[in-house]
């Protein structure tokens, strides 16, 4: 199950099962997989917290106020993962193959977390003000940059002419332009980028479908990747369906 994890995040696991010990639980919660995080990736958490939203210690306690404390056991006894907390793992690596990522990373155990929005972990989150599309938006973001600095550092034969240059010249103008006349700012331009770049781990139908939705106003555009994974639901498909039907 564990084969795509990255070393932190195989920690993170490690370390929640022993969250999961000294609560005294018969298996481990989303809540102690946020706690192995928390304990694990320092770096993760000042990205995504406040620096006084990421206290372990205090968000330990908060979880204690939530559930039943028991006596603690071993934690050498390998317990189970709940169904919470198995969901929450498949949406973290739903998360990965959105990104176009290989591995599953501390972040998409974060995504996965939030995900998992009836958990003790996600309402601890989400006080402290993190939203699963901010998130999303600023790893897509990453991962957009990333490739954009792969693609423009790779070699090319120096007679060769490379036809984004002239894509990123006029893009680069207009786009300066824009900004200047207050038409959106270059953190909104960014994070379109960003967008457009994970829609298009998508098939190209896909694509051209959720955008025709956006342009009749059917679908928000900044909602849509939430709108590919709702959808993969037999339910949720069945009602956007119905409300289609009753335009």
């Amino acid at each position: 199950m564990f084969e795509r994890y990255t070393e932190k995040a195989r920690r993170v696991i490690f370390f929640s099962r022993y969250e999961a010990s000294q609560f005294g639980a018969s298996q481990i919660e989303a809540e102690h997989i946020l706690l192995g995080l928390l304990r694990e990736d320092k770096n993760l958490t000042a990205r995504f917290f406040h620096r006084s939203h990421a206290n372990l210690e205090l968000i330990r306690k908060e979880i204690e106020n939530r559930t039943v404390m028991r006596d603690r056991i071993s934690s050498q006894i390998d317990l189970p993962l709940s169904d919470g907390a198995k969901r929450a793992l498949s949406f973290a690596a739903e998360e990965s193959d959105l990104l176009g990522n290989r591995h599953i990373g501390t972040e998409h155990l974060l995504l996965g977390l939030l995900r998992e929005e009836n958990s003790i972990a996600a309402e601890v989150l989400y006080e402290r003000g993190l939203r699963l599309s901010d998130i999303r938006k600023d790893l897509a973001r990453q991962v957009y940059t990333e490739q954009r600095l792969v693609d423009t550092t790779q070699e090319l034969p120096l007679d060769a002419a490379h036809p984004a240059d002239v894509g990123e010249w006029w893009t680069q103008q207009l786009s300066e332009a824009c900004i200047d006349a207050g038409l959106f700012t270059q953190d909104e331009l960014l994070g379109e980028f960003a967008h457009v770049a994970s829609l298009r781990q998508f098939k190209a139908d896909t694509e051209a479908l959720l955008r025709m939705l956006a342009a009749k106003g059917l679908v928000n555009p900044q909602h849509m990747l939430k709108l590919v994974f709702d959808l993969r639901d037999e339910k949720k498909l069945a009602e956007f369906i119905e409300k289609l039907r009753q335009l």
